[in-house]
Parts: C-alpha cells; structure tokens; sequence
C-alpha cells in the first residue's frame, strides 16, 4: 500500500474528507433549522464557525500521536475514531444549544459566546499542531 509522507496510507484521505463532508452536511442542516425558529444571525455564524475549526483541528491532528487517550486508536495516533468522537461532541453541543434556544430564543448570545470561545481555544490548538509540522 502506498503511504504519504507522514506514514498514512493513502486510502485513508478520502475517508477522513468523507467525514469531513458529512461533518459540514450535519452544521448546515442544524442551521437551516435554527434559520426556522429565527434564533439569530449571531448563533448560526458562531455555529459555522465552530464547525469549520473543528474541521481545521481534525485535519491538523490526523496521523499524529493523540494525547487524549478517548480520541486516539489503539496505536495511540488521531484517526477515524478520533475524528467520530470529536464530531459527535461538537454536533451534541450545538444540538443542545439548539433545543435549549427553541425555548429561548434571547440566550442566543449567550450560546453564541459559547462557540466562539469553544472555536478560540480549538483554533490556539490548530496553530500548535501546525507548529509542530
């Protein structure tokens, strides 16, 4: 099997810009249903935002040694399973947001803040990680 540089296999780049699809396929169709309950144009950029860090922070991490042990695969490295997880914490994070703005569309601020520090401290990651290369 042909590797990169880094040691990957190369039939792994389209899985992880699969996942990477889907992960921006899930924030549009949140948004798309935020846009219906008019939770604010603050909330959703901060929602694309978010998204689009992680994704940073995902392609960042891919290949290399993983320090948090529930992220990394059995090798110790950030793969798949990493990149799953990590997918599903930020799409649980802005899920919750969403129902708990559904009730009270005026903590859209407040949730707004929350993702912009969330994508701050995983952006100061991506400018590590990018650091180390």
């Amino acid at each position: 099997m042909y590797r990169n540089p880094s040691g990957m296999s190369l039939s792994f780049m389209p899985k992880q810009k699969l996942l990477a699809f889907f992960l921006v396929l899930s924030l549009f169709s949140l948004n798309a249903q935020a846009e219906e309950h008019r939770h604010g144009k603050l909330w959703r950029v901060s929602v694309a935002i978010l998204g689009a860090v992680t994704i940073a922070d995902m392609q960042s991490s891919v290949g290399r040694m993983e320090a948090n042990p529930l992220l990394s695969s059995s090798d110790g490295r950030f793969s798949g399973r990493g990149m799953a997880l990590k997918g599903v914490g930020v799409g649980a994070m802005v899920g919750a947001q969403w129902l708990l703005l559904r009730k009270n569309p005026k903590a859209a601020p407040y949730a707004a803040g929350a993702n912009f520090a969330a994508a701050a401290l995983t952006g100061a990651v991506v400018v590590h990680n990018h650091m180390l290369k």
